[in-house]
C-alpha cells in the first residue's frame, strides 16, 4: 500500500485552513473592521473543524484533548506517524 491519499488530503486541508485562519487573525490585528478578512477567517475555521471531524472519524484523535472520555484510549491504536503498511 502506497499510503492513504485521503488521510494526506485531510491533513493538508487541516493545515491549509489553520494557516489561512492564522494569517487572517494577524491581518485583523491591524485591520479589525475588515469584513472580508473576518469572513475568510470564519470560513477557514469552519473548514478546519469539518476536516478535523472527518479525520478523527476515520483515523482517530489528532490531539490528546480530542481523545476524551474517562478511559485513556490514546495509545490503543497506531500512533499518528506510523504508516499503515507497518
Amino acid at each position: 500500500m502506497m499510503g492513504d491519499n485521503r488521510r494526506e488530503t485531510l491533513m493538508r486541508q487541516i493545515q491549509r485552513s489553520c494557516f489561512v485562519a492564522h494569517e487572517c487573525a494577524l491581518y485583523l490585528d491591524c485591520h479589525p473592521n475588515n469584513r472580508k478578512a473576518l469572513e475568510k477567517r470564519a470560513q477557514a475555521l469552519k473548514e478546519k473543524q469539518e476536516a478535523v471531524a472527518r479525520y478523527q472519524e476515520l483515523y482517530g484523535p489528532l490531539t490528546v484533548e480530542a481523545a476524551g472520555g474517562n478511559e485513556w484510549n490514546w495509545i490503543k491504536g497506531k500512533w499518528p506517524w506510523q504508516r499503515e503498511e507497518n
